[in-house]
């Protein structure tokens, strides 16, 4: 059945170009939304609302004036990707659902979703994708497939018609995510602050490549004693996603000795690299120690075969924060956009005074230390540039990492 199908709410036409035949009539299995290019956010509004004041100063006031972003639940979550189709002959679960960006959706992730899982009203159905973990400001395309049905009105699971064998596919439909950062991920673990290092704009109009590096929390538990490492915090499913869908290869712990014990191989697996280095944070990254910790971090991220890279501590806030401050700092990366990607490990519903004070006080140790560098009318990049090379880092280095971090806009 070739046509047009017309919906009241978004004027949503989709050529129905994938058709199966099914017993009484025509199947197929129509996508409603996101198509036709929509829009997605992945940013929650309370955390983008925040985020676009320039000043701390009125960050915070945000906080305090607001009550519904004080008190949101979605701080350090993407928005929920949620999909609708339409089941114009009745098809139903088992649903496969592929994203990804490529066309013809070879490069696609997959999920399988059961009535449990769907949503359906007179046809229309809803999945929320779990885990979706989308990239800021890249187009994706989305197909579902399901099975179909005999003209039996009771035609359910026990149904033994072979109807029910066949498998009904939509049209492949197409969206876009909004252009804001952060990229936040999800895992099934108990491992949270997890976000992409790229998507931001820098100076020169370029932008920081996603896919490439990641912040968070730490993999495993501290040690108990100091002797034996802590307990991973990882679901089986969540090495296969962050070794395999996200690649990672390298794992970069900047916990201290005590905190690891004797811990040699990352939680995500011997085929993953680990290397740990005991990381200052704030106003200790300016002393000698600081220094020279941050040239051997810095140098982890100037080797391509370390690609992609998952850095943390324990809580991926303060040695974390500062070293990714410092990463997208030479890269080009705002100071504005510097400082909330840093605060935004501490946007919750709780923003007390010690809250604040500790906001206050990062983001002055930060700007103290990086005003001893250049001179007056030097960007904030040429001064953390400034910083690494007199930690011992060299300029080859330093173009090497943009070269290898860094994106032209389409």
């Amino acid at each position: 059945m070739n046509g047009t199908i017309s919906m009241k709410q978004g004027a949503i036409s989709v050529f129905l170009s994938v058709a199966l035949f099914a017993g009484a009539g025509f199947a197929a299995v129509v996508p409603l939304s996101p198509a036709d290019g929509d829009a997605v956010a992945l940013v929650p509004e309370a955390q983008k609302k925040v985020m676009a004041q320039p000043t701390l100063a009125e960050r915070l006031k945000v906080f305090e004036d607001d009550k519904a972003v004080r008190h949101d639940h979605s701080w350090r979550k993407s928005v929920p990707l949620v999909l609708k189709w339409n089941a114009t002959e009745r098809e139903c679960a088992p649903w496969k659902i592929e994203i990804g960006k490529s066309p013809d959706l070879s490069d696609a992730r997959t999920w399988f979703a059961g009535e449990k899982e769907c949503k359906a009203n007179d046809g229309e159905c809803s999945y929320v994708v779990p885990m979706a973990n989308l990239e800021v400001g890249e187009e994706y395309r989305w197909r579902v497939t399901g099975s179909a049905r005999c003209a039996k009105p009771d035609c359910g699971s026990k149904c033994g018609c072979e109807e029910r064998k066949k498998r009904v596919a939509s049209a492949v439909a197409s969206f876009r995510t909004e252009d804001v950062a952060p990229r936040w991920i999800e895992v099934e673990g108990s491992v949270g602050n997890i976000r992409d290092l790229g998507g931001r704009r820098t100076a020169d109009g370029r932008r920081v490549k996603q896919g490439m590096a990641y912040r968070g929390q730490g993999l495993n538990n501290n040690s108990a004693t100091g002797e034996k490492p802590g307990r991973n915090r990882l679901t089986v499913a969540d090495v296969k996603y962050l070794t395999g869908t996200l690649g990672i290869r390298t794992d970069l712990d900047l916990r201290g000795k005590r905190e690891i014990a004797d811990m040699a191989e990352s939680p995500l697996g011997a085929g993953v690299a680990y290397i740990n280095h005991s990381t200052s944070c704030y106003a200790k990254i300016f002393g000698n120690h600081g220094k020279q910790v941050m040239a051997e971090n810095f140098r982890v991220f100037c080797d391509r075969k370390n690609y992609p890279i998952y850095f943390h501590c324990i809580g991926g806030k303060d040695r974390t924060g500062s070293l990714a401050y410092v990463l997208n700092g030479v890269l080009g990366v705002s100071k504005h956009d510097l400082e909330t990607d840093w605060e935004s490990t501490m946007y919750s519903g709780k923003m007390d005074s010690q809250t604040k004070a500790f906001l206050e006080r990062g983001n002055s140790q930060h700007d103290e230390g990086f005003a001893k560098y250049g001179k007056d009318g030097d960007s904030l990049m040429r001064r953390i540039e400034l910083y690494l090379l007199d930690c011992g880092v060299t300029e080859a280095e330093i173009s090497e990492f943009r070269s290898i971090m860094l994106e032209d806009l389409p």
